[in-house]
C-alpha cells in the first residue's frame, strides 16, 4: 500500500478477468484503489465470452429444486440432453451432487430464492454504471425475454416458479401462441403460449462488454496481466505474494479471487474447502441463421436460449459435468440447433461460418455464489461460483466486493454467500 496526500491508498490484485473480476477492479478504482488484474486469457475470453447474453435478474429460483430433480434421471439417460455426466467423472462429482440434493428441499429452496432475489436488486443499475463509464451502454437491450411453451400442461408445470417470482416482485405476463408469433414471426406454429419472464434484458455482445469495462480500467491506470497463477504465498494470516508462470513473483497488498471454475483450487491453497464444479455449457453462433428475432427467447422444452447478437444468432445452454480438462463434445452444441429448429422452423443449418464453443461455468450446489472475505487469510476476498448467473450478477458482485474491502455498508445480507458454508 502507499500514501497519497496523507491518505492510505490500498492496492488490490484480482485473479480473473471475466465480468466479475473486471467489475471488481472498476468499482475498487472508484473507491481509490490501485488495481491489477491477472488472468491466463485476455479479458472476457472465458465464460463471459460465451454465455447466452441474458441479464436474467428475475431468475431467483435456484437452478435445481425438487420438481426439477424429477427430470434429472431422464436427462441423464440422453448423452446429448440438457444435463449429462461423463460417468468416469461421477465419483469425483458425487459430493457436489449429494449437496445439491440437500439444497433442493423446500426450506432450502425458499432461503436460496430469497438470497438470489437480494443479489438481483441492483443488477441493471450496476451494469449501467460500468458500461456508461466505458462508453458501451448501447450493448444492453431493454427488452424482456420471451419464454415459450408447447402445451398448457407445460405452462402449468412452471406455475410454482412463477409464484416464487411474483413474491419477489417479478410478474410474468402470459400471451397466446398467436401473440408470440405476432411479436416474433420466426416462432413456429407448435408454440402453444408464451410468457415474458418479468425481468430479463440482454447484451448484444457479452465479450465486448467485458472488454470495454476492462479497457476503462486500464484507462484509469489499472494493470491487466496475461499470466497464470501457479501458487499463493502466505506470511502468517496474510497472503504476501503470487507465483506467476511467466512473470515471477507478484507482491500482494489485498487479493480478490474471481477465477471462475478454477477458484476452488486457489481457495484450497488457503485451507478453505469449496464445493465447486465446472458446469460446462456450449453455444453455437449462426451468422446466417435465416431467422430474425428482436429479443432473446427460451423454451420450456429444454434449458437454453436463442439470442440475437452482433455476430449472429447464438444458441446457448446445456450442463455437462466432466471436470475442467476433458475435451469438448461439440455434438452438444449441435443438439441445441436441433432443439431450436423445432421452435424456429426457418432456422438454417450450420454452415462454414458457424462457430461452436464450450465454457466452464463455476457452479455451487446451492446455486449461490461465494462473495465475501476469506476465513483464513485477512487480506483475501472471494467472488466466484455464479453458475448460470455470472453475467447477470457480475457487476453487482464487483460492487459488493469493493464495498467490503473499503469498509462500506452493503445493501444486502451477505451471510448466505460466505465461503465457509460448505
Amino acid at each position: 500500500m502507499r500514501k497519497t496526500r496523507g491518505v492510505t491508498q490500498h492496492s488490490a490484485t484480482i485473479i480473473g478477468a471475466g465480468i466479475i473480476g473486471v467489475s471488481a477492479a472498476a468499482f475498487l478504482q472508484r473507491q481509490g484503489c490501485k488495481v491489477t488484474v491477472i488472468d491466463r486469457v485476455p479479458p472476457g475470453e472465458g465464460c463471459s465470452f460465451g454465455n447466452a447474453g441474458g441479464l436474467a435478474f428475475s431468475e431467483v429460483v435456484p437452478t435445481v429444486h425438487s420438481r426439477m430433480l424429477l427430470k434429472v434421471p431422464g436427462w441423464l439417460m440422453d448423452p446429448l440432453g440438457p444435463l449429462t455426466i461423463r460417468w468416469s467423472y461421477l465419483p469425483k462429482a458425487l459430493p457436489w451432487f449429494m449437496a445439491l440434493a440437500r439444497n433442493s428441499l423446500p426450506d432450502r429452496v425458499k432461503a436460496i430464492t430469497a438470497a438470489r432475489a437480494d443479489l438481483a436488486l441492483r443488477v441493471v443499475s450496476d451494469f449501467e454504471t460500468l458500461l456508461k463509464a466505458a462508453g458501451s451502454a448501447d450493448l444492453i437491450g431493454y427488452r424482456d425475454t420471451l419464454r415459450l411453451y408447447d402445451s398448457e400442461a407445460q405452462y402449468l408445470a412452471e406455475e410454482p416458479e412463477r409464484q416464487a417470482k411474483r413474491e419477489h416482485g417479478f410478474e410474468m405476463k402470459r400471451i397466446s401462441g398467436g401473440e408470440a408469433r405476432e411479436l416474433e414471426p420466426a416462432i413456429g406454429s407448435s408454440v402453444h403460449c408464451g410468457a415474458f419472464h418479468g425481468g430479463w434484458y440482454f447484451l448484444a455482445n457479452p465479450g465486448r462488454a467485458v472488454k470495454s469495462i476492462a479497457a476503462e480500467v486500464v484507462r484509469n491506470s489499472g494493470v491487466i496481466l496475461e499470466d497464470d497463477v501457479l501458487s499463493i504465498e502466505r506470511d502468517g494470516n496474510r497472503v504476501s505474494g503470487l507465483q506467476l508462470k511467466a512473470g515471477g513473483r507478484h507482491s500482494i497488498d489485498r487479493l480478490v479471487v474471481c477465477a471462475g471454475a478454477y477458484s476452488h483450487q486457489l481457495a484450497r491453497q488457503l485451507g478453505e474447502k469449496v464445493l465447486l464444479e465446472a458446469e460446462r455449457g456450449y453455444h453455437m453462433v449462426l451468422p446466417n441463421s435465416g431467422v430474425s428475432l428482436s429479443r432473446s427467447i427460451t423454451s420450456a422444452r429444454t434449458p437454453g436460449a436463442a439470442t440475437p447478437m452482433e455476430m449472429g444468432l447464438r444458441l446457448a445452454g446445456t450442463d455437462e459435468f466432466a471436470g475442467l480438462d476433458a475435451a469438448p463434445d461439440y455434438r452438444r452444441a449441435d443438439a441445441l440447433w436441433t432443439h431450436f429448429k423445432a421452435v424456429l422452423p426457418g432456422l438454417r443449418p450450420p454452415d462454414g461460418e458457424t462457430t461452436r464453443w464450450m465454457g466452464r461455468r463455476p457452479g455451487t450446489p446451492d446455486s449461490l455464489p461465494v462473495i465475501g472475505p476469506s476465513r483464513t487469510a485477512a487480506n483475501v476476498w472471494y467472488g466466484f461460483g455464479h453458475g448460470h448467473m455470472g453475467l447477470t450478477w457480475g457487476p453487482s458482485t464487483g460492487r459488493l466486493i469493493a464495498e467490503l474491502m473499503t469498509g462500506m455498508k452493503s445493501n444486502i445480507d451477505l451471510t448466505p454467500f460466505r465461503v465457509d458454508r460448505f
